[in-house]
């Protein structure tokens, strides 16, 4: 019981929205259906503004702030993954993908940088089977359609206990988060002559840590729009569209004829714009997509907020 308290302790006051740490990036592109391996790098920054009393004053999300040293400051948390993938058919409907992360993870108090955190993240293997695929190439003018859906599984790599001079970083902030987790996706992607849509959902169910603690389920979908511009050697797509973030509440087990203590400073749902550029060649693909939220509905009133995602990587097909 003792060590129970104590993680409710000490994680309640510290966790923030952050679903980059608990979910996996889906890029649909034509390629899709070769095999490929590609590095991938994904950034989400967040911020808030406290008062002398602990408050959070920036927009509605007024409240008290639970760590002592965000009073009267501002502050900024930086998510920097970066991700070697690998996709690989081994029959043909049937993708084996395998992806290998490292973060970078800051968090700067007013002008005082209070950590920087490197490590190898939690490292993922999912398989896709594609219900149908019309097989022409998804830059060409006929109606094209292409159906997948898959699962996957989150193994805890990466650390959760690094210590600095200032502290223990909160689990947000850590490399890994100690858990099995297990995902599940669909991806659709319709197209006619020049243009077409793309959609994807995928829901990640997280496992207990050595903790006993879970982060919240969570449900990622993408629908985006896009247009197709041919070039001599390259191709281009321009996307725009809308992403939505919804994390349940995270948990705390604790007897196993016991309901888990929820903490209700977790989770909650963002809307985001979304506006994305690919580039093709024979063997090459390369995109940057820019994310800027557009509504924040979170729990509780201690959450950091997402100021923007940047999603970037180049990938090799063959």
């Amino acid at each position: 019981m003792k060590h129970i308290t104590m993680s409710i302790l000490l994680w309640f006051p510290f966790l923030s929205f952050a679903c980059d740490n608990c979910n996996v990036y889906l890029n649909l592109s034509p390629n899709d259906y070769k095999n490929s391996i590609g590095i991938f790098m994904r950034h989400r920054e967040m911020y808030g503004e406290y008062n002398l009393l602990g408050e959070m004053i920036t927009t509605r999300h007024a409240g008290h702030g639970n760590d002592m040293a965000f009073w009267g400051e501002k502050v900024v948390e930086k998510y920097f993954t970066y991700e070697l993938r690998g996709s690989f058919y081994i029959r043909e409907k049937w993708k084996t993908s395998v992806i290998l992360p490292m973060v970078n993870n800051l968090q700067q108090i007013g002008d005082y940088r209070r950590y920087n955190i490197t490590g190898i993240g939690d490292p993922i293997i999912m398989e896709s089977y594609q219900v149908f695929n019309t097989k022409q190439d998804a830059l060409s003018g006929a109606l094209k359609q292409r159906l997948s859906i898959g699962a996957g599984l989150k193994f805890p790599l990466g650390k959760t206990n690094l210590e600095y001079t200032n502290g223990i970083p909160n689990l947000d902030l850590q490399p890994g988060t100690g858990s099995w987790d297990a995902l599940v996706f669909i991806a659709y992607t319709v197209k006619w002559k020049f243009a077409g849509i793309t959609a994807n959902v995928n829901h990640k169910r997280n496992g207990l840590d050595a903790e006993d603690y879970r982060y919240g389920a969570v449900t990622n979908g993408t629908l985006n729009l896009f247009s197709d511009l041919s070039f001599k050697r390259f191709k281009v797509r321009l996307s725009t569209g809308v992403y939505i973030e919804h994390a349940q509440m995270d948990e705390t087990a604790l007897y196993s004829n016991e309901l888990p203590f929820k903490h209700y400073d977790t989770g909650g749902t963002v809307l985001f714009g979304n506006g994305k550029i690919q580039v093709f060649t024979d063997h090459f693909t390369a995109f940057l997509e820019y994310q800027t939220p557009l509504k924040n509905s979170l729990n509780g009133y201690t959450q950091l907020l997402t100021k923007n995602k940047i999603n970037t990587g180049i990938i090799y097909t063959f």
